[in-house]
């Protein structure tokens, strides 16, 4: 969905739609394929939980290989009309296949957060799919029709090995069996206790902690979209040439398929450090490439803000999805879903800041509105993780007082740390971080 640019061009070169109606037609097949893509994240979920990755994926690859047919019809003549309901579907399809693929970090816990990462990094990588069609049908001579057949075929790949190979029930997350039951601490039963009875949806749904992920994530993606969307415009408002933004925006155009070179340090963090550190990393490298934005006429920060938007997107998708996954049990698809239709409705905000920054006589300060904003949360961003870093000593204390004092087990509801911002933290990040 994310490689529409590229497939635009091809279908334009296809003879799709007149030139006065491609423009209105493309924005709405665009946008039919991005909602289809969020709004699928909740059903998508609750399949998920309900029927295990083996029907999720399988739903997902069969909804996608539907979609490829319909996008398959254009080329051989039965209308523009499949245009719209193929893309809608290819989008709808996909977080199907997505979230089976990140259960599979549960059986791997103490190389989840590099496992989430690698998926993530695939993840932008298929942005280059599209791209693939428009080499082959331009330098190679390979038909349209050829290139969705092939499409098709992957599609079927996939839906084969999510019938035949994923299970019917999610993947539970290892436990750590060692040391003999009379040296166990009282921080590992209490861990043992918080693994073998998850708090339930709603406790978790409502949790502040998996409010800030939601937050988080949201002003994030916010940001970095309202950076792809409006990037020539800012460079232009920074004081360059018109041809040194055409030479930045290809540049940057380039440089966005290889946020994976970030992901051995994204993977690193979230399987060594504490999840505090993460968070610190990820919300300076946006405070960072939000600064770096706003320094007039000079390559070397505009190049460098360049890298940011590149890694960061792989930051942010790689911490949203691996605290998610290690923490929701298996509740992670309902709230996959939940926060992902959350970070899509924060997305109407964008055509506000862009409106907000429509004063082209304002010069470099034309973007300061929605620079201002992204840099008034990313700040608040901090404070959470900066309250963890401080309190992580006492986790450990906590946590064997709660025990000690819950007979049944302890009131999960009440807990902080859902994404192991508190006192769930030390259960739930595995055995790397204890007494960290």
């Amino acid at each position: 969905v994310f490689g529409w640019a590229s497939l635009a061009d091809v279908l334009a070169t296809a003879g799709a739609f007149s030139k006065s109606s491609r423009s209105a037609a493309f924005a709405i097949i665009f946008t039919l394929g991005t909602v289809g893509n969020y709004t699928s994240n909740l059903p998508m979920g609750l399949v998920l939980d309900r029927y295990g990755p083996n029907v999720c994926c399988t739903v997902g690859a069969a909804v996608q290989i539907v979609g490829t047919l319909l996008m398959l019809a254009f080329p051989l003549g039965v209308g523009e009309w499949c245009l719209y309901p193929g893309f809608f579907l290819l989008g709808f399809g996909g977080p199907g296949v997505q979230m089976a693929t990140f259960h599979l970090a549960n059986l791997f816990p103490s190389y989840s957060g590099s496992l989430i990462a690698a998926s993530t990094a695939l993840f932008d990588a298929g942005t280059a799919v599209f791209f693939g069609f428009a080499l082959a049908t331009t330098s190679f001579n390979i038909s349209l029709t050829t290139c969705w057949l092939v499409y098709l075929g992957a599609c079927l790949l996939v839906l084969l090995s999510g019938t035949l190979l994923w299970p019917h029930t999610p993947f539970e997350a290892a436990r750590d069996d060692e040391g003999a039951a009379s040296t166990t601490s009282l921080t590992d039963k209490l861990e043992d206790s918080l693994l073998a009875e998850p708090p339930p949806f709603r406790s978790l749904l409502l949790s502040r902690s998996f409010l800030y992920l939601v937050c988080f994530a949201s002003t994030h993606i916010l940001r970095l979209n309202f950076v792809v969307g409006t990037f020539q415009l800012e460079v232009g408002a920074l004081g360059f040439s018109s041809d040194d933004v055409a030479q930045h925006t290809t540049i940057f155009a380039s440089m966005l398929p290889f946020g994976f070179i970030g992901m051995p340090l994204i993977g690193f963090a979230l399987d060594k450090r504490p999840l505090s550190d993460v968070f610190l990393l990820v919300n300076a490298t946006g405070l960072l490439c939000t600064a770096l934005l706003m320094i007039p006429g000079s390559d070397t920060t505009l190049t460098a803000a360049i890298g940011l938007v590149a890694v960061g997107r792989q930051f942010v998708y790689s911490t949203f999805f691996a605290q998610l996954q290690r923490t929701a049990g298996q509740n992670y698809g309902k709230l996959a879903g939940a926060a992902n239709l959350c970070v899509a409705s924060f997305g109407v905000l964008q055509p506000v800041l862009v409106a907000a920054c429509g004063d082209s006589k304002a010069g470099a300060l034309r973007f300061a509105p929605a620079n201002g904003v992204f840099l008034a949360f990313g700040l608040l961003l901090l404070t959470q993780p900066s309250s963890c870093w401080r309190d992580k000593q006492q986790e450990p204390v906590a946590a064997a007082e709660a025990a000690s004092s819950s007979m049944p087990g302890p009131n999960l509801g009440d807990e902080k740390g859902l994404l192991g911002l508190g006192k769930l933290r030390v259960a739930l990040l595995g055995p790397n971080e204890r007494g960290a």
